[in-house]
């Protein structure tokens, strides 16, 4: 009985039904009220980093920087303390379910935890510590290479970019070019799977750095395959970058399968996460300022590299589920040889704590977007037109008053989360 009593209380419910309070919050874009709903919910100690990691990026939209930088600091606090696998965690995930253990993200989470907090160093104009961001994005890459070096997260492309505008406002023009090329032959290979174009600013990039740098024959390549033109910058103009988060990443979750085993012959019943694709109801962004419009491109698909990442792991992710349900029924069976009821009662128990793992970061967007405006030095009202898929202005939002010196950038960053209608859990 008392296993029964440790099924059922460990049957966690899905991490994205307790979570549908805040996302709600998050389609009215009052992230005020979604972090102060987040912070009176409980959070077990195995959610912890999912707490710092939604944290920071309520902060994020807030215009608090500083703290949601804290915040992703603890979150790779965690990660780090939880990353080697726990005897005693694996074995419960493996009589329970997997949501029992402690979550230290998805590499793709991971990769965006260190991507976001670069970006919040930028938008406080700290480029040396952006730059210290931009190294451990390199060793995570190179790590994920290592573990599977067919792994197409390990060649990111906006990573890259973002480390080369890191690079090249440091004025280490080689390294922001060598980003580049990097960030150009990812794109390729990001094409041909997620269909993500080569941006046109980074075309623009590699033209005028190429040229910059003297590079005649790479630069006489580049002007030949690309159909952008060569905008050489002048050296006191300044630049406006930014950033626009669209929409949220898919949710998770839970389905349940009926599936017969092939060693044992036993039809039995377990829970796998799929997820819920939320669908955008806007194509683009505008940024308005000084007269121009210059439209924001897509520079990283983050649904689609979070349905790739899921898909990849569902084989593992299956079989571990297929052998926890065989080894539930089993001791249904024998408990039931001595107890009808407490064999009925372990049946009942096995079915009810089989929930698939749901955790994901909730508040992660979507899809990354962005543009680069070049502008003389001075003070500019900054607005940003939301563009419908039918190329309608559906929403205005004011970014604020920048100044812009001369030879600088200037980072704004904007999060839009819309509503969502959903309909499982």
């Amino acid at each position: 009985m008392a296993g029964v009593l440790l099924l059922l209380q460990a049957g966690c419910a899905s991490y994205s039904r307790h979570f549908e309070q805040e996302i709600q919050t998050l389609a009215s874009q009052d992230p005020a009220a979604a972090l102060a709903a987040l912070d009176k919910q409980h959070h077990p100690e195995r959610n912890r980093v999912l707490y710092h990691l939604n944290r920071a990026m309520l902060l994020h939209m807030l215009g608090d920087y500083a703290a949601s930088n804290d915040e992703f600091e603890q979150a790779k606090n965690v990660i780090e303390q939880y990353q080697a696998t726990s005897i005693s965690e694996e074995s419960a995930a493996f009589f329970i379910n997997d949501g029992t253990r402690t979550y230290t993200g998805s590499s793709l989470e991971q990769l965006m935890l260190h991507v976001y907090a670069a970006i919040n160093y930028l938008l406080q104009n700290q480029v040396d510590a952006a730059r210290v961001e931009a190294l451990q994005i390199d060793v995570r890459l190179r790590q994920l290479q290592e573990a599977d070096p067919d792994s197409i997260l390990s060649i990111d492309p906006f990573v890259r970019y973002l480390t080369g505008l890191i690079y090249e406002q440091l004025g280490e023009i080689d390294n922001a070019m060598i980003a580049w090329r990097k960030a150009y032959n990812a794109y390729l290979e990001h094409q041909k799977v997620y269909g993500i174009n080569v941006p046109r600013i980074l075309k623009q990039d590699l033209l005028r750095v190429s040229r910059q740098l003297g590079l005649t024959e790479e630069y006489n390549e580049y002007q030949a395959r690309f159909d952008v033109e060569d905008r050489q910058r002048d050296r006191e103009q300044s630049e406006l970058i930014v950033l626009f988060h669209k929409d949220l990443a898919p949710i998770k979750r839970s389905q349940r399968i009926a599936q017969v085993d092939p060693t044992t012959g036993y039809l039995v019943h377990f829970a796998l996460p799929v997820y819920e694709p939320r669908h955008s109801h806007l194509s683009h962004a505008r940024v308005v300022v000084a007269g121009q419009r210059t439209r924001t491109e897509p520079m990283e698909d983050i649904s689609a590299i979070a349905l790739r990442t899921l898909q990849e792991n569902m084989s593992a992710i299956t079989a571990r589920a297929l052998a926890r349900a065989v080894v539930k029924y089993k001791m249904s069976r024998q408990a039931g040889e001595n107890d009808g009821l407490a064999g009925l009662l372990m049946n009942i128990a096995g079915v009810v704590s089989e929930q698939a793992d749901t955790r994901s970061w909730l508040t992660l967007p979507g899809e990354i977007q962005m543009a680069r405006v070049t502008l003389p030095p001075g003070d500019y009202n900054v607005s940003l037109e939301l563009i419908g898929m039918s190329g309608q202005v559906t929403h205005s939002r004011q970014l604020g008053r920048v100044n812009l010196s001369p030879g600088g950038k200037q980072y704004l960053s904007y999060l839009w989360f819309p509503a969502y209608s959903t309909t499982r859990r």
